[in-house]
């Protein structure tokens, strides 16, 4: 199944992962300055529905699931995952993703905060260029998937004016997407699901770390 190009326009009942701020107490969980494990498998009920009716839940029905791994996000951690299958990262702000070789090709999420001056970015960036630099770690590019869609897309996806949608990262089978879910109002889930409305997919075009680490916003 072609995941993700033909989930747009689908809907998906999963629950993204906020994620969190690194604490003091996860210090001794880093692995060469950074945080693995952080992630989990899931299997996601994929459903199509009809034309919506304002206030009435939708009609849908199920089909082919969706299978990835899910990367947690960290404000202020490097968090790293195998790329032996498809993962899915986010919800994404002002952060990058790197892909990179080491043992095999890996995915790392640069958990920046909100301010790209703040204690949390200026140390994880850190993190990651001393890790970057390590001898056995090689191929490294990447980019930021909260790029790739402007404001206008964002309210052109907007199911209730108080749900914003949310940008994810989502890696298969050596490409890269920015992906754009919209949350569905309660009163149009049918009983049992929270759904998120597939609204938009992007291919990544991925930068050379050379080029990435020059940007000021980057080294913030």
């Amino acid at each position: 199944m072609p995941y993700p190009q033909d989930l747009v326009g689908k809907y998906i009942d999963y629950r993204v992962d906020p994620g969190g701020n690194m604490g003091s107490g996860m210090a001794g969980m880093l692995v060469d300055g950074v945080l693995p494990g952080q992630t989990t498998a899931a299997a996601v009920a994929v459903y199509t529905a009809g034309a919506p009716v304002p206030g009435q839940p939708l009609a849908v029905q199920n089909t082919v699931p969706w299978n990835f791994t899910f990367l947690k996000y960290f404000g202020g951690a490097v968090t790293t995952a195998s790329l032996a299958g498809a993962v899915l990262t986010g919800p994404m702000s002002g952060c990058y993703l790197c892909r990179y070789t080491r043992g095999g090709q890996n995915l790392a999420h640069i958990g920046t905060a909100n301010a790209q001056d703040s204690e949390a970015s200026i140390a994880v960036k850190a993190a990651w260029r001393t890790f970057e630099a390590r001898e056995d770690v090689s191929v490294v590019e990447g980019g930021t998937p909260f790029d790739y869609f402007p404001t206008s897309e964002f309210q052109a996806a907007m199911l209730s004016p108080s749900r914003i949608p949310m940008v994810v990262g989502y890696f298969d089978a050596g490409s890269a997407y920015s992906m754009l879910l919209a949350p569905v109002p309660g009163n149009m889930n049918p009983a049992g699901l929270t759904l998120l409305k597939v609204a938009a997919v992007k291919t990544m075009t991925l930068q050379p770390w050379a080029t990435i680490g020059a940007m000021r916003t980057f080294r913030g």
